[in-house]
């Protein structure tokens, strides 16, 4: 009797023994687990509580691992610093610069040896004073070199020519015929209407038809241009032209003036026939040519 007793105790120990080991075993499981839940660094993705296992993803890598229960050690979280800014890059010290000179056996040191003669392929030329970039200092009886009349350049050379008293003669009588880089083609002609003024400066145009309308009260003023119509070059109708240093040429004619138009010309070149009618009025304030077809 007192055996069974005595093996009864003995097995209620055990169990009771056994059923703590498990509940601290327990304990463990949901210690680690909570604290793995709390570290940023891992997601757990499944538990063997029986193995005592976790497989975790590292969020870092995404690369999935397994850790042991006791494997894992509780240590605080590290302290959160500020973040320190960048320290600005310091500045490249300069580096010595190698001078010329020569040996001192007695102190051990350099002597830098400068020169104020100039160097080779660069001298001073008989009576210059001074020389340099750009530059040349000559005594006042030295003889002044020769500019050179041509500019060359990459893709171009320009000679300069000297102007004789003929030639500046010859230029004041002569008109000047304005040159355009680029012509301009035009099929509509440019039409001014209205009390208002229109200038046109420096053009070149070709029109298909006629080229300029000046009508009801337009004030229209051209210069150093070139025009040339398929029609009439200049049409004006109740309107004022000035027309100065210019050449205006058309197929059915240079000018047409009616309505009471006034046209002022200077130092022009009409190209093909011009019509005026009684009531317009066309001044030649000299110097104009003018050519028939």
């Amino acid at each position: 009797m007192k055996m069974r007793l005595c093996s009864l105790v003995a097995a209620g120990g055990l169990v009771l023994v056994s059923a703590c080991a498990r509940q601290e075993s327990a304990r463990e499981i949901d210690w680690a687990k909570t604290a793995l839940a709390r570290n940023p660094a891992y997601e757990i993705v499944a538990t063997d509580e029986s193995a005592g296992v976790f497989t975790v993803r590292n969020t870092t890598t995404g690369r999935f691992e397994t850790l042991k229960l006791h494997d894992l050690i509780a240590t605080p979280l590290p302290p959160r610093t500020a973040a320190q800014p960048a320290p600005a890059p310091a500045s490249p010290a300069a580096e010595p610069v190698e001078s010329p000179g020569t040996e001192n056996d007695s102190a051990g040191t350099q002597a830098v040896s400068q020169t104020t003669e100039p160097e080779a392929g660069t001298a001073a030329s008989e009576g210059s004073l001074a020389q340099g970039p750009g530059y040349s200092i000559q005594r006042g009886d030295a003889v002044v070199p020769t500019v050179s009349n041509t500019l060359e350049g990459p893709g171009y050379s320009i000679t300069r020519q000297a102007i004789t008293r003929e030639d500046s003669a010859r230029r004041e009588e002569t008109p000047d015929t304005p040159v355009a880089s680029n012509v301009e083609r035009r099929t509509d002609p440019i039409v001014c209407q209205g009390d208002r003024l229109m200038r046109i400066d420096g053009e070149t145009i070709e029109f298909a038809g006629d080229a300029v309308i000046a009508e009801k009260g337009c004030d229209l003023y051209i210069s150093n241009a070139r025009i040339s119509a398929g029609g009439v070059g200049i049409i004006a109708r109740q309107a004022r032209v000035h027309i100065v240093n210019s050449t205006i040429g058309g197929m059915r004619g240079s000018y047409e003036a009616s309505d009471g138009a006034e046209i002022y010309v200077a130092r022009s070149t009409f190209t093909g026939i011009g019509r005026r009618f009684d009531s317009a009025t066309m001044n030649d304030l000299g110097g104009n040519a003018y050519q028939s077809n």
